[in-house]
């Protein structure tokens, strides 16, 4: 059967279900963060990240910007941008896709839904940023699907005091 699948502006009803989806996404890249800076430090610098992941993605949908991706009504997904009018450059922000739903392309339609926003909002360019860990793997193969090629490498440091 097929499955009817829309991308609608964010509603405050999409709030909590986004939010489960996003927890679950960067659990994968918070397991790897430990393998990389260890239980203790990732605990104690990153204590509490599934609230603050949550009140992120909640802000970035209902910045008038964010959108859901509903399979038959159910929400499969969700992605954000943000534009800078001064270089013309917009930004996909946070974006995810429920583990149920993957494999069906809508990460990409996604990404094609909002690449076509930020043309009608005379972007000249479009960015994403992602990690270089493990974690972000399944991010960074999406991404290059959609189109994205040029890049500029970046690694964060940590150290104990």
């Amino acid at each position: 059967m097929d499955k009817n699948i829309m991308i609608v502006p964010a509603e405050e009803k999409h709030l909590a279900v986004a939010g489960d989806i996003a927890v679950v996404a960067w659990t994968a890249i918070h397991e790897a963060y430990i393998e990389r800076i260890g239980a203790k430090m990732h605990d104690d610098i990153m204590d509490g990240w599934q609230d603050r992941k949550r009140k992120g993605i909640e802000g970035a949908l209902m910045s008038g910007r964010g959108y859901v991706a509903l399979v038959d009504g159910v929400v499969a997904g969700f992605i954000a941008y943000r534009v800078n009018e001064a270089n013309k450059t917009g930004e996909i922000m946070g974006n995810a896709v429920s583990p149920d739903f993957r494999g069906m392309g809508i990460g990409t339609m996604m990404y094609e839904f909002v690449l076509g926003k930020m043309r009608e909002e005379g972007m000249k360019y479009a960015t994403v940023t992602t990690g270089l860990d493990d974690g972000h793997a399944a991010a960074r193969r999406s991404y290059e699907k959609a189109g994205f090629e040029k890049n500029l490498p970046s690694i964060e440091y940590y150290m104990e005091l």
